[in-house]
């Protein structure tokens, strides 16, 4: 899998789907996820409608740079995800982005707006932590024991993710047992999860700043995402002029196999003209 270094001098993952030609769409992933987080069926979907699709690890998680003293905010991993674009010869891309991914998109806006031709956020918030609903669901997760091999580590995850089930829709355990098994093949790090969640809870609120954008913006959530609230969507709404907002019925913190001809839809319907 190729890695960079960015101008900063931080050594990110990455993996590309879809014609080179094609107009840039780059993925940012939440929370511990590694970019294989985001389904290679649901990339390529996304590939289909005309992008070059680039997920990529960000920092502390997957195959991409370890930072053991932490310390970090989520500008620096904007700084990360804008460092990648210059890095790989891109002057601005499409953003997709989920969850605290969606925090990282917004400062990637706010702070490197030339980077940014669109934004689609996917159940994430403004940074206002009152809209974390699900805050002690992630500090109950963090403090479990750690996984002591591969089948301990996928029942973990399959344990972490009920919160984010979607009860309109059925799980997909096969594909969260595949997952969480590759995930601790690339690399085992909870103590890396850890810290993004400290960047993630000292992320201050952005309204004021997002209310300056100038970008084509879709905002996807779910009416049943126990994690982030569903007024997390509507506040983030109201504060990007022009954007647009979409809430699924029966979607939790996840995306449902059933729902993705919908999203990608909207994903590319938002990049139209920009």
């Amino acid at each position: 899998m190729p890695h960079i270094d960015t101008p900063g001098g931080v050594r990110l993952y990455y993996e590309t789907l879809g014609d080179p030609a094609a107009p840039p769409l780059v993925l940012i992933q939440g929370l511990g996820g590694h970019l294989l987080g985001w389904h290679r069926e649901l990339c390529a979907g996304i590939a289909a409608t005309g992008f070059h699709v680039i997920r990529f690890d960000n920092r502390d998680v997957g195959l991409s740079q370890k930072f053991p003293a932490g310390g970090y905010q989520i500008s620096d991993m904007a700084a990360d995800a804008a460092g990648l674009l210059d890095a790989l010869g891109i002057a601005s891309a499409h953003i997709v982005a989920q969850s605290m991914g969606g925090m990282i998109a917004q400062e990637l806006a706010i702070g490197y707006p030339g980077h940014v031709r669109s934004l689609a956020l996917i159940y994430t918030a403004p940074g206002n932590a009152a809209f974390f609903a699900g805050a002690d669901l992630i500090h109950a997760r963090m403090g479990l024991p750690e996984a002591r091999n591969r089948a301990e580590a996928v029942e973990l995850y399959l344990r972490n993710e009920a919160s984010c089930s979607s009860p309109g829709y059925p799980a997909d355990l096969n594909w969260l047992r595949e997952l969480g098994g590759l995930m601790y093949d690339r690399g085992y790090d909870p103590s890396g999860t850890a810290r993004q969640l400290a960047a993630l809870l000292a992320y201050p609120d952005r309204a004021e700043s997002l209310a300056c954008l100038d970008i084509p913006t879709t905002i996807l959530h779910g009416d049943s995402d126990q994690l982030i609230d569903p007024a997390a969507a509507r506040a983030l709404h109201r504060a990007i002029p022009d954007s647009t907002l979409t809430v699924f019925a029966g979607m939790g913190h996840e995306l449902p196999r059933p729902l993705w001809r919908d999203i990608v839809a909207l994903i590319q319907e938002n990049t139209c003209g920009a």
